[in-house]
């Protein structure tokens, strides 16, 4: 039986957009035998990574034969869930954060994110993935430094999933944005536009949360997972995308090929255009600002006119003209901008 689309039968094989491997095999339109666009495949890393995007437009594609039958998606008890979130106090990220933040703000802020505690290592938090439909997808263990804020990477990497700690076999881990079960919630929208601030890590997200709460940020967990399988439920959103510094060329691409696909997204240059150190996220910026800069700000808010107000502040910070900017933070009919949003 002939197809219009099919995988390709040669041995060449493509980066998968998911797991970044060359282990991808790309669909053929058997009339033209030109490659269709390059999420178009199936990663052959079946039990690593699965990624397999289709071209939707058409129902028929491969042979049901060659096809295996897919794997439900794993989940877990949501009562894990509810069972890690306590003893914050012992929680190093939680310890971090209160150098910057009341205590108050972080629990807010930890139950609105779902984060968790774990006795996996001391002091560990649990980042759990939990989906529109509220499903817990898994949890991702992450051992933080309470001084620093940085993830502990000697004398190795202390990083886990939930599922592998539980010992859960067969487990079909398909993950999601972090912040994920947030979206399907009412949004508070910036400027009437209803926006979702993407970053790569979910410590950045939390972070950029307590800085700037009217903003709804999520994490896709590392840079390869910006795909179009983690983002189909934020179709309906302004996205803006937040790359650590050194991945902006990569997640701008990815972008471009996500409008096409019908996203409304867009890319920050932020990091990039203030020369930064490569792997320097949003939240090491806003870190950065020292007490002086903050209240000289503040000042400058509440005293200046719009215009006098951008230029001595573009002086001190230029992070804060661009996200006023991006986030359309002045008020057009009543003059001034928006300092709820930004410090």
């Amino acid at each position: 039986m002939n197809f219009k689309f099919s995988l390709d039968i040669s041995s060449k094989k493509f980066n998968c957009p998911s797991c970044a491997k060359k282990r991808f095999v790309r669909y053929v339109d058997n009339e033209t035998k030109n490659y269709l666009s390059d999420e178009f495949g199936r990663c052959d890393r079946e039990s690593s990574c699965g990624y397999h995007l289709p071209p939707t437009s058409n129902p028929t594609l491969v042979d049901s034969s060659t096809i295996k039958p897919l794997q439900p998606i794993s989940t877990i008890d949501s009562r894990f869930v509810s069972a890690s979130e306590t003893k914050y106090d012992e929680n190093y990220l939680f310890q971090y954060l209160t150098q910057h933040f009341k205590k108050e703000e972080i629990l807010q802020c930890f139950k609105k994110y779902r984060v968790g505690t774990s006795k996996h290592w001391k002091g560990a938090t649990v980042f759990w993935q939990i989906d529109q439909n509220n499903k817990v997808r898994s949890g991702k263990i992450m051992l933080i430094n309470p001084s620093t804020g940085k993830r502990v990477k000697e004398p190795f990497p202390h990083i886990n999933w939930v599922h592998k700690v539980l010992g859960l076999q067969d487990y079909n881990l398909k993950q999601c944005l972090f912040g994920e079960h947030l979206v399907a919630k009412p949004l508070q929208p910036i400027a009437t536009k209803p926006i979702i601030a993407i970053l790569e890590s979910e410590k950045t997200a939390i972070t950029m949360s307590l800085f700037l709460k009217n903003t709804l940020w999520v994490a896709t967990g590392s840079k390869q997972n910006l795909k179009h399988e983690l983002l189909q439920g934020l179709k309906n959103y302004n996205i803006i995308l937040f790359p650590d510094c050194g991945e902006y060329e990569d997640w701008n691409k990815k972008a471009l090929e996500l409008t096409k696909l019908g996203y409304t997204i867009k890319c920050s240059k932020l990091l990039e255009s203030c020369n930064y150190i490569t792997g320097t996220d949003l939240a090491d910026i806003y870190f950065n600002l020292n007490e002086k800069s903050k209240t000289k700000i503040t000042n400058e808010f509440q005293l200046s006119e719009t215009e006098k107000q951008l230029q001595r502040i573009a002086k001190t910070n230029p992070l804060i003209i661009d996200l006023i900017n991006i986030f359309d933070l002045i008020d057009k009919k009543g003059g001034g901008i928006r300092t709820d949003l930004i410090i």
